[in-house]
């Protein structure tokens, strides 16, 4: 099997030159997991390069080379790449016409009969992969039982779309393989192979648990989790931890868990053993967490381990705000939660989420006052992405369809941040604008937020400059002061941001009637009388009910 992880545009957008590339882990993950049954199976990241006919002999065949037919292709889907996914799906099935073509991951679990409205794909797999894929394959490659008995499963018979029932967690992640690190060191040796172009992952990235079982509206996870909270053996985590360290040279980690801090006991413990095991002085490490599950008899061992910083995803300003997307949290539980990093010199960096229902610009300057009030070291405002399988994306498309926005097959589920070298050249619209801002507000405010938040910041500036990774998003080459080339990208780099920051400090009367005309879909502010009050249904979809097995 080849595990695809689609892309249709370089990582990082107009900054692809400074944004570290993350490590796909959800391919890794299913290609352990069939090794670990004894199957064959390889890895392709788009991120390195799109597959087309252009590319097909020097990208695709090297690895078909090494795989049985009939070839079966696994596609990993999040609803940003559901478009090339499709694309993909198809090109593939047209090249490759015996072949077997599976998608799975978030978007698909959400919505798996779109794949076969989309696509030629033949089978969708929902929810966590691994168990689910196996059997697939099994049945694919040596006529093992029937599609009809694989939990998890999607496919189509007699012209009709069939869900098989929902197949329950893994219980034990124990019985998981651990990551494959080697197999991207191996899928970037054929790549840099004779290219001028050398590419490379930021190694430092580890995954220690899965699950959190709170109901923030805006997040799909525990569409895929349940209410389950699962973590990995210690003396795993610390295997990986030494492959990376000692093997790979990375000298921060970031723990990629969605909520690392949520059982208390086991994180202590983990933290200690990571003490003990001394890769704190070789490494330092960064995670993210909730406020409300940042406990101060957990930070000083975390310290000792080795952690030197954590983000927050506090997300809006207001309490009110908080309410609206069902977050369980306050304000002040983030005030007090970033106080006590910093009390423990840690740094601290907060992500947010503008463009929530019954936000206004009003709301937006409050939430980076604030921000800025903590003295962070790192602040990032994304728009909203009301991702199928959310509670908010069922309350917006169907409760408030003229402010929702899907431009063909998703292809505006994409961070407004992607367009921050030409904001007056923005064509697709966002996926959802609340009644209470314009379009072009809430793009203003965001580009300005976010530039403010680096160029007004020492401590952003000095992290950025000295390299320090913790939970930022931007980092410059190793040894850039020693590089003339490395000036002047960053020269570009500081005008191309200057000029964004002096576009977003415009007042709205003369910057709507250009972007207006430029492209007359961007959504305006309804009058005020017209704003509605947004009540959140509390819907969830029937698999956040799921338990493990």
């Amino acid at each position: 099997m080849l595990l695809i992880n689609p892309a249709n545009a370089e990582y990082g957008g107009s900054l692809s030159e400074f944004v570290p590339l993350p490590l796909p882990m959800s391919i890794g993950c299913l290609a352990a997991a069939m090794h670990q049954a004894g199957y064959p199976a390889e890895i392709w990241d788009e991120e390195l390069g799109v597959i087309d006919d252009k590319t097909a002999a020097k990208l695709l065949q090297p690895f078909l080379a090494q795989l049985p037919e009939p070839y079966v292709f696994g596609i990993s889907v999040v609803t940003a790449q559901a478009h090339e996914a499709y694309r993909l799906c198809n090109w593939l099935k047209d090249r490759y016409p015996t072949s077997v073509v599976v998608m799975g991951g978030f978007h698909v679990t959400a919505l798996p009969h779109e794949p076969f409205e989309a696509s030629k794909v033949d089978y969708v797999v929902r929810g966590e992969g691994e168990r689910t894929l196996i059997e697939l394959y099994e049945y694919v490659m040596q006529n093992k039982g029937s599609p009809d008995q694989i939990r998890g499963l999607t496919y189509r018979k007699d012209g009709k779309v069939v869900d098989v029932g929902e197949r329950p967690l893994i219980r034990e992640l124990a019985t998981l393989p651990k990551f494959p690190y080697d197999m991207f060191v191996s899928m970037l040796d054929r790549v840099n192979a004779g290219s001028d172009r050398q590419h490379n992952y930021d190694w430092g990235f580890i995954v220690t648990s899965r699950g959190c079982p709170f109901k923030c509206s805006y997040c799909a996870q525990r569409m895929m989790t349940g209410n389950t909270y699962r973590w990995r053996p210690t003396e795993v985590v610390l295997e990986e931890l030494d492959i990376l360290i000692n093997r790979f040279g990375a000298q921060s980690i970031f723990f990629l868990d969605d909520n690392f801090c949520f059982k208390k006991s086991h994180a202590i413990e983990l933290c200690s053993r990571i003490r003990d095991s001394k890769l704190g002085k070789k490494c330092k490490f960064s995670l993210q967490t909730r406020a409300d599950n940042f406990y101060e008899e957990l930070v000083p061992v975390m310290r000792e381990a080795g952690f030197n910083s954590v983000g927050f995803g506090m997300e809006v300003g207001t309490d009110a705000l908080m309410n609206q997307i069902k977050k369980g949290e306050t304000i002040q539980q983030h005030i007090d939660a970033v106080a006590m990093a910093k009390r423990h010199g840690m740094d601290v960096a907060m992500f947010m989420i503008f463009g929530i229902p019954t936000e206004t610009h009003a709301d937006r300057k409050t939430a980076y006052k604030l921000c800025r009030s903590m003295g962070l070291t790192h602040l990032k405002f994304n728009n909203l992405m009301p991702y199928p399988g959310t509670p908010l994306y069922t309350d917006l498309r169907y409760k408030y369809p003229g402010r929702f926005n899907v431009v063909g097959w998703w292809t505006n589920f994409n961070s407004a941040l992607v367009e921050l070298g030409l904001p007056v050249a923005q064509r697709k619209p966002l996926p959802y604008v609340p009644e209470t801002s314009s379009e072009v507000e809430l793009v203003r405010d965001m580009i300005r937020y976010n530039l403010m938040a680096i160029l007004f910041n020492w401590h952003t500036i000095k992290g950025i400059l000295l390299r320090k990774h913790g939970p930022g998003w931007f980092k410059l080459r190793a040894g850039w002061y020693l590089q003339p080339r490395e000036y002047y990208k960053m020269v570009r780099l500081t005008l191309m941001l200057i000029s964004n920051l002096i576009f977003s400090l415009c007042p709205l009367f003369i910057l709507e009637p250009i972007m207006h005309r430029r492209n007359p879909r961007l959504q305006r502010r309804l009058p005020r009388t017209a704003w509605p009050e947004h009540k959140p249904t509390g819907w969830a979809p029937e698999s956040w009910k799921k338990e493990t097995a």
